[in-house]
């Protein structure tokens, strides 16, 4: 397998990739020159090089022999999230050395999507300088927040296998807020947790809102209401009682425009190492690799933009 068998059938590309030939070639420049830079510092294996930075090459025998070739490799295996042993075979290689370009490649395709100004905000500081600069451009801004968990193996020690059991999806998860604009833009994805972390106490503890906003939410972060923002979510149905006719036409109305997280969540987990269980575990893979994901669909919508009628 290769990218030069491949990008011709647009359909077959996107298959194994996540994303167009045309998103491909947009972050391919980028990804070059990530490459260059971490290479020049770094070996493939992450041990920062000793002496004076050099420019890399490419062994004329490698089994990743272009720069193309290598973007093509991590993003079919982001996509499908395989076995190691059979992407190793799918590329000619064995799986020590898939281990490695895996976990290499990884780090350049996030450097990349970050020189491309596509990765989202990971602390309440960098939060901040987004909402900021949505500000200037006039209207008040419009986000949508929630959380979403990812299955994760079970953990080896009896104290994690607690932490991290989630009792809603009866398996062991972690989980990362999210924030997106209207547009569809994600701007912020949280630090990942444990799977069993209230979506609320998510938005008390890592993120705010410093400057005036509208906030779409479901009834997961009831009382959740900080100062500043106006907060829109759906009318709690009260225990014992049925909603009015008023209230259900005012909840389909909200969660007309707030399935657009949801759709973004889902186009996120499109790349099924965030879908599936992620059998990865060194260099924070787990922890990182969400929001990797959030920035490859930031690419996806900045080149393809969805349009909603409402």
């Amino acid at each position: 397998m290769n990218y030069h068998n491949h990008k011709d059938n647009s359909k077959s590309f996107r298959a194994l990739t996540g994303v167009s030939h045309e998103q491909f070639c947009a972050l391919l420049p980028y990804f070059e020159a990530a490459h260059e830079d971490y290479l020049s510092e770094y070996e493939m294996t992450g041990e920062r090089r000793s002496g004076k930075r050099r420019s890399p090459s490419i062994y004329k025998n490698s089994p990743l022999p272009s720069i193309s070739d290598r973007l093509f490799f991590i993003l079919v295996y982001l996509k499908n999230n395989p076995l190691q042993e059979y992407h190793a075979a799918c590329f000619g290689m064995n799986q020590k050395h898939c281990n490695i370009f895996i976990h290499c490649l990884t780090k350049i395709l996030r450097l990349s999507l970050k020189a491309k100004g596509l990765v989202p905000a990971e602390t309440d500081k960098e939060l901040a300088e987004r909402l900021a600069e949505l500000s200037k451009e006039g209207d008040k801004p419009v986000l949508l927040h929630d959380g979403t968990e990812r299955e994760i193996p079970r953990p080896a020690d009896r104290d994690m296998q607690k932490e991290r059991y989630s009792g809603k999806k009866k398996r062991h998860t972690v989980k990362n807020a999210v924030i997106v604009t209207m547009a569809c833009l994600v701007i912020f994805v949280s630090q990942t947790v444990s799977g069993k972390t209230h979506d609320k106490k998510m938005a008390d503890t890592m993120y705010s809102f410093p400057v005036p906003c509208t906030l779409y939410q479901d009834t997961g972060y009831q009382g959740y209401e900080p100062e500043g923002v106006e907060i829109i979510q759906p009318v709690k149905k009260p225990k014992g009682k049925e909603l009015s006719r008023q209230d259900k036409e005012y909840n389909k109305k909200v969660s007309a425009i707030r399935v657009r997280i949801e759709h973004v969540i889902g186009s996120a987990k499109v790349m099924r190492i965030v879908k599936d269980e992620c059998r990865l575990r060194a260099n924070n893979f787990v922890e990182n690799i969400f929001s990797t994901c959030m920035a490859l669909h930031n690419l996806r919508i900045k080149i393809n933009p969805w349009n909603y009628h409402n």
